[in-house]
């Protein structure tokens, strides 16, 4: 049920809404959770509902698992190790099945020139995001880190709809504490304005920038997949036009969950914080899909021993971290490669740094120098390593490269169709130009509702400094309601696409 579809703004959030204002106000805390929790399966259920067992299954073994491994718990620390060991194989288990097994048969096939054969695994919604959400509550449950929730509130903090299909992945001590008895305040006006807001934010970034980089990036891919030789100019265009697609897509979703959130009362962790302005590609990892990085990071990187066993081994740990994070977006080489890519880039960028950093970092002129070169060469970095996200196969990403980066012009043929009008008028350039300057310059989301706490950990997020900040005025209003008009036509013009990360 996607976040900009008719049934899901006009049926299921209504209702949703209405019935929690209800028992808000009659007070009734577990009622609210109970309410959110049944309708958050609703909406799990409405993509598929013979799906809905493995995700039920998944709160109820995770809860179970966490309540027996930690320290408080009556069994000895063998029993507690062996279970954590156990959930930890369970979920991963699963998440291998139903997203790599057939990639690793058509592999293993591949390879051995086998005929092994298994039934399409049709990929579970958002078993990505709750997997990894779960795998952390069972740890920090062994680690002492959790208290005993009941439940419901468990079951909410897993599945709670804005979060559940694709992220952010919320720690159970960013959520369950916001729903508690005493904490979980009634319902005002407040919470309203500034998650319409946000969330109206969210559509207009989807619904108009991001499908509207689309319509000039896919047709490019489609004919790049086809082996056909691009010429420079297109190549690029189609580069960048998903670049700035999957950043708007992604950033839009993630306005609209946390504004989805905060209708609720509920105050999500922040996600995205303008990646595209980063100086680095370690910094670049600091601001896209936050809480992810948070969680290869804890999860991860720090469990194989991080940067605390030599210089060597914390890169061995970068490289194996970024490729399983590259895993996780999908099972294919391409998605593998990406990962390896954004491995050697941090590598690379460490490396530099160990070196460079104490001249760059004399004096403030050699600073900024550093920011403007380091900003150019991240996002080249960026670029590159979407080509890879984006191709269907490794084959498609070279074709892409190639016509980019041409040691002689490419003698591409032409374009015909769809894909030679996109490119016939300029407007592709004009529109690039102006996504270009509302990534750059304009505030982002948080920036703008800075002063109502958009999203939780707030403090990586500057103040915009040339746009005012919201207030829930009437020129504010009016420009909400313009984003809403354009998004509205967009979406009668066009059928509502999904959001990528949705496949992930």
């Amino acid at each position: 049920m996607l976040f900009h579809s008719t049934e899901f703004l006009f049926v299921f959030l209504p209702i949703t809404w209405l019935g929690f204002v209800w028992l808000d106000r009659l007070g009734q805390s577990w009622g609210k959770v109970a309410w959110l929790t049944a309708a958050s399966l609703v909406f799990y259920a409405h993509w598929n509902p013979a799906y809905l067992w493995l995700l039920v299954t998944s709160i109820l073994a995770n809860f179970w698992i966490g309540r027996l491994v930690c320290p408080a718990s009556t069994l000895s620390p063998a029993w507690r190790s062996a279970l954590l060991v156990a959930g930890l194989v369970g979920n991963l288990g699963a998440l291998a099945y139903f997203k790599y097994a057939n990639f690793f048969v058509d592999n293993l096939n591949l390879a051995l020139g086998t005929a092994f054969n298994i039934e399409r695994v049709l990929l579970p919604l958002a078993i990505s995001f709750f997997t990894f959400q779960q795998i952390a509550y069972v740890v920090d449950a062994f680690r002492g880190g959790s208290s005993r929730y009941g439940f419901m509130e468990y079951a909410f903090f897993v599945s709670f709809f804005p979060q559940l299909i694709a992220g952010p992945i919320v720690h159970h001590h960013e959520v369950i504490p916001q729903i508690e008895r005493d904490r979980w305040r009634p319902l005002g006006w407040e919470h309203l304005q500034v998650g319409a807001t946000i969330f109206v934010i969210g559509l207009f970034k989807k619904m108009v920038i991001a499908d509207g980089c689309a319509e000039y990036a896919t047709p490019l891919f489609e004919v790049a997949a086809t082996g056909t030789v691009l010429s420079t100019a297109s190549a690029w265009t189609a580069a960048l036009g998903y670049s700035f697609q999957l950043y708007f897509d992604f950033s839009g979703y993630s306005d609209m969950a946390t504004g989805l959130a905060r209708v609720f009362g509920i105050v999500l962790p922040l996600n995205f914080n303008s990646p595209y302005r980063a100086t680095s590609v370690i910094e670049f990892w600091r601001r896209w899909h936050m809480t992810l990085s948070r969680f290869l990071r804890e999860y991860l990187y720090i469990p194989l021993g991080g940067n605390r066993r030599g210089v060597t081994l914390r890169y061995a740990n970068l490289m194996i971290t970024m490729l399983l994070g590259g895993l996780w977006h999908g099972a294919g080489w391409t998605f593998v490669a990406w990962g390896a890519l954004h491995g050697g880039f941090l590598v690379a960028n460490h490396l530099v740094r160990s070196v460079t950093a104490p001249f760059f970092e004399r004096t403030p002129i050699r600073a900024r120098i550093a920011g403007a070169f380091g900003w150019a060469v991240t996002m080249l970095a960026v670029v590159i390593g979407w080509v890879f996200f984006r191709a269907p196969d490794i084959g498609t990403a070279i074709t892409m490269l190639e016509s980019m980066f041409p040691f002689t012009p490419p003698q591409a043929p032409p374009l015909q169709g769809w894909t030679a009008q996109i490119l016939s008028d300029n407007s592709h350039v004009w529109w690039l130009g102006f996504v270009s300057t509302v990534v750059l310059f304009a505030p982002s989301t948080q920036q703008y509702l800075r002063q109502y706490t958009p999203a939780l950990e707030m403090s990586s997020v500057g103040a915009s400094e040339f746009f005012p900040r919201w207030r829930p005025t009437f020129v504010h209003g009016f420009a909400v309601g313009c984003l809403v008009f354009l998004s509205a036509r967009q979406y009668f013009s066009l059928a509502p696409t999904e959001f990528l990360y949705f496949n992930f």
